[in-house]
């Protein structure tokens, strides 16, 4: 299978305290898949796969509600999970110690991109 680059946008509209998700191709199951590409403590740009590690749901079951009220943390509102922004690792739920899947992230010219 051939990887392509799926656009993100310009990185300077990725904004703190914000999550934008992002269409990705079918998976090899065929489900539904989506990234989350968001700012990390340092400015840096991250990109989660949106699957829970605890069972393959959506972290946000739909909602698109992705952090903790005070945008510390993405939430899973299924099992509760919490995750860190930096990493992508469980701090708290049934998934604890597991991290969330990373999507490449790669900048070409102030333009991000997602390697899928």
């Amino acid at each position: 299978m051939t990887r392509q680059l799926l656009l993100v946008g310009p990185r300077a509209d990725l904004l703190p305290g914000t999550v934008t998700p992002i269409q990705l191709p079918r998976g090899d199951d065929r489900r539904p898949r989506e990234a989350l590409v968001m700012l990390g403590s340092d400015g840096e740009p991250r990109a989660y796969l949106n699957r829970c590690r605890h069972l393959p749901v959506p972290i946000d079951g739909g909602s698109k509600q992705y952090l903790t009220k005070g945008g510390e943390y993405l939430l899973c509102g299924t099992h509760g999970a919490l995750f860190r922004r930096d990493d992508g690792m469980c701090i708290a739920g049934p998934c604890l110690n597991l991290a969330l899947e990373r999507v490449t992230l790669v900048e070409e010219s102030g333009l991000l991109y997602l390697l899928v």
